[in-house]
């Protein structure tokens, strides 16, 4: 279970929440606070609150949902439509707060000690040098969202552009974990150490495949747009000496 543990790198990061917690199988836990009633809408409000800065990796949320939708006799996708709703909405409120409260949050002492001028300085950097595809990485960077998300806000990107690169990401991310909690509850049950090594073999490969497959369709989405600019715009060139 240690892969699930906050990632120093993500406290190095300056994140909006602290950066310790104190139970180490996070899986476990989760299971046993949200199974019954809290099955559907307990991982969507931490989700929520990962969307602001909460630092509990999203992925074991999302898994921890897969599996409590099999206990409850809940459609994967069902649950996928539902996580993919609070991670959206998490990310938005983050993306908000930095677009109209960002000036005055970061003109305050205690906020600066979540996410320092100079460490805001640092993403405004990658967004200068990577542009909206650092949008796009973020959602895959636990320590980082919410100050990606929070700058570009304050960075007045448009919503519909951070809507797309992060809910594309999210749409690759969020029901492939939420599938893969289905599946591993339905082969190994409440073998929860049997789990909880699957996950730690399968952490890093697949969010290095989500991430490789994601900047493909990506980077084809933006072949394709920029190759229809340019024959929109050679044929006004040549509607344009026809007319002379």
């Amino acid at each position: 279970s240690a892969p699930y543990l906050l990632p120093e790198t993500a406290c190095q990061a300056g994140v909006l929440w602290p950066c310790s917690w104190p139970e180490p199988h996070m899986f476990e836990t989760l299971l046993k606070h949200f199974e019954g009633p809290l099955s559907l809408w307990g991982p969507f409000f931490v989700l929520l609150l990962c969307g602001l800065g909460l630092p509990i990796p999203e992925d074991i949320v999302l898994v921890s949902a897969g599996a409590l939708g099999v206990i409850e006799g809940r459609s994967w996708i069902e649950v996928s439509f539902v996580m993919y709703a609070g991670v959206m909405m998490g990310d938005s409120l983050t993306f908000l707060a930095g677009r109209y409260l960002g000036q005055r949050l970061m003109a305050t002492r205690w906020f600066q000690r979540f996410l320092s001028v100079k460490k805001q300085a640092k993403v405004e950097a990658q967004f200068e040098r990577f542009g909206s595809m650092v949008l796009f990485v973020g959602r895959f960077l636990p320590g980082l969202r919410a100050p990606i998300f929070f700058t570009a806000g304050t960075l007045k990107t448009r919503y519909w552009k951070f809507f797309f690169f992060d809910g594309l990401a999210a749409l690759l991310s969020v029901p492939f974990f939420v599938w893969l909690g289905s599946w591993l509850w339905t082969k190994f049950q409440d073998d929860l150490a049997q789990i909880e090594r699957a996950l730690s073999r399968t952490h890093t490969v697949t969010m290095i495949l989500a991430i490789a497959v994601g900047a493909a369709v990506l980077i084809t989405i933006i072949v394709q747009v920029r190759r229809r600019r340019a024959n929109r715009e050679a044929d006004n060139d040549d509607e344009g000496d026809a007319k002379s």
